[in-house]
């Protein structure tokens, strides 16, 4: 579908478009649509939960019997929190959204909210900041979205889509990609609105990734084919489909720093790697544990190692199997059973050897990929963690979960 300006369903009331914001990097927001590119200096965005996968019933544990590892403990939620992210420029600001549709911007320090984000109707899924900081994204789970400006606190950008999947900002330019159930992929320029979208091919889009050169997006279906797309010609670069798709829905994806690599996780249990320039696999990874079903087994998340010099992939499964996988040999080089589900796996930013690992149980685990083995635990939570992040100096890490809360750890390495 070439550009498109016309929303499928009428958005909610507009918020105010500023037409004097200035530009970014080479970008300015008067100027046509244009997608900057990235390069490896550019550190890539995290990847957006989006809460798929996930099971229910794991089961709550009493407080009093859970060691809290936390400095801040955050509680205005009155439902699950199912996102959290912290503003990436001076990590003083955390967002979080949850079950009650809401969105609050709180301090790291204290706990104290700076604002709401309200006019929510529906579950808030997703909540990220901008590459720089500028912006805030809230989105909720019937598809409204809304922009943020940090300045100001106020809306200047609100659309309507439908059901939303995932939610994700370009690393370095002001434009928000949105993933949906439809299957379409949309995109915009913040805050002037200017639309382009990406069409699906009738299947349940799962997730995208903006690849770390910025000019393309690679977006996983529930048919278990994945696609590369040229942002600005909005061509489709490779359609990864027939043999070389997973058998069950795309749950993950990372893209590798070099831009010629892209990883892809399933609930079929493997995760499949790809050369993005020619769409060729290279090689499919089994994930299924022993004694392990598929759907026990099915890849919740897929990330590379940040140290370019290192050929290392993580996958880690709903059973709780880490496993590092060495590119070149495709063996596995390390593992580690976290003994419940993984939701997200992030790497520390400061050390890129490190791993962390948030769990259906509650806990978020620090692991040594040279030794698959443990660092330390951060505990506190007495239900599932849904979301995970750290930021951008390593020292704080924060956690959302199904017991209602966020919290804040912080974290001391000497590795």
């Amino acid at each position: 579908m070439g550009e498109n300006n016309t929303p499928p369903v009428s958005p909610r009331d507009q918020g105010p478009n500023e037409s004097d914001e200035e530009g970014i990097g080479t970008q300015n927001e008067d100027d046509d649509f244009e997608v900057i590119e990235v390069y490896e200096e550019n550190e890539d965005e995290e990847d957006v939960a989006d809460g798929e996968g996930r099971e229910e019933g794991e089961g709550e544990m009493d407080e009093a019997d859970v060691p809290d590892d936390a400095v801040i403990t955050f509680k205005q939620h009155s439902g699950s929190v199912f996102c959290c992210s912290i503003e990436p420029k001076e990590s003083k600001l955390v967002v979080s959204g949850g079950e009650d549709d809401k969105a609050f911007v709180w301090d790291i320090t204290d706990g104290q909210v700076v604002f709401e984000c309200g006019n929510h109707q529906d579950s808030v899924t997703s909540a990220l900041f901008s590459h720089d900081g500028c912006y805030l994204a809230t989105a909720d789970m019937s598809g409204f979205i809304q922009v943020w400006k940090m300045a100001t606190k106020s809306v200047v950008w609100t659309f309507e889509t439908g059901d939303l999947n995932w939610l994700d900002w370009h690393p370095a330019s002001h434009i928000l990609f949105a993933g949906t159930v439809a299957g379409e992929t949309w995109f915009w320029k913040i805050p002037s609105g200017d639309c382009k979208t990406l069409p699906g091919h009738g299947e349940r889009n799962e997730c995208g990734k903006i690849l770390p050169d910025g000019r393309r997006i690679a977006v996983g279906y529930v048919d278990g084919s994945v696609k590369v797309f040229d942002l600005k010609t909005l061509a489709v670069l490779q359609h990864l489909s027939g043999g070389q798709m997973h058998t069950n829905a795309v749950s993950s994806i990372d893209c590798h720093r070099d831009n010629n690599l892209m990883v892809s996780g399933s609930l079929d249990s493997t995760a499949k790697l790809y050369n993005t320039q020619t769409g060729k696999l290279l090689c499919t990874l089994s994930c299924l544990g022993v004694g392990s079903s598929e759907e026990e087994s099915s890849v919740e998340a897929v990330s590379f190692c940040p140290e370019t010099s290192v050929s290392l992939v993580v996958t880690g499964t709903l059973s709780g199997k880490i496993s590092f996988w060495d590119i070149p040999t495709q063996i596995e080089r390390q593992s580690y059973d976290q003994a419940a589900g993984v939701v997200k796996l992030v790497w520390h930013p400061k050390h890129s050897h490190l791993l962390f690992s948030a769990g259906l149980d509650g806990v978020v685990r620090l692991i040594d990929s040279r030794s698959g083995t443990l660092v330390r635990e951060y505990t506190g939570h007495t239900a599932n963690i849904l979301d995970i992040a750290i930021s951008f100096d390593g020292y704080h890490l924060v956690t959302s979960s199904d017991d209602q809360t966020c919290r804040v750890f912080e974290v001391n390495v000497d590795h």
